[in-house]
């Protein structure tokens, strides 16, 4: 013990052990800092894909909705026989993303013969605007919202670290502009 604690208090001693164990947690901080960097990088990519679908969306129902200039709302109705139905167009966001993200049919971003992230769990909810508002002060407006689930491999973790897997959420409406 004694003979530890003379080499722990030696001062001629070597710096480069320090060295080394500087340079090692400045490595692993900065790569664990540009992992996060890389998810966000990616997680917004994906949420400006599906934001422009959404919207896609949302302006591909205008030659449904039904234009109320006077009453000042629009919604997605057709007229059959007597009475006014509801009438929307989903859309194909599935295919729209996958051509603006470059996916393959599985939903899932290769570069480099490794998966760089999947996506799933597509849900898709209109909101139409009534027909006849009950409350002329909020009348509502055609909206599309969407939420998807993506699931990004780590880099960092050597394979020891589950994948991240998140839910991004957007909204677009129809506004007519006149």
């Amino acid at each position: 013990m004694e003979r530890v604690l003379k080499k722990i208090s030696d001062r001629s001693g070597n710096a480069l052990p320090l060295a080394c164990a500087i340079v090692i947690a400045v490595l692993l901080i900065s790569s664990v800092i540009m992992e996060y960097i890389r998810l966000n990088i990616i997680a917004d990519g994906v949420r400006n894909a599906l934001q422009a679908s959404i919207i896609s969306v949302s302006t591909g129902n205008y030659d449904e909705a039904y234009n109320g200039l006077r009453e000042g709302y629009s919604g997605g109705y057709k007229r059959s026989g007597g009475s006014w139905d509801e009438w929307l167009d989903k859309g194909d966001i599935y295919t729209e993303l996958d051509s603006l993200l470059r996916l393959n049919s599985s939903h899932e971003k290769i570069s480099r013969e490794r998966i760089e992230y999947t996506l799933s769990d597509l849900k898709v909810n209109i909101k139409n605007s009534p027909l006849a508002p009950v409350d002329p002060n909020f009348m509502g407006k055609f909206e599309a919202e969407a939420k998807i689930t993506i699931e990004v491999p780590l880099s960092f973790g050597w394979n020891a670290i589950p994948p991240l897997k998140l839910t991004i959420k957007t909204t677009a409406g129809y506004t007519p502009k006149f």
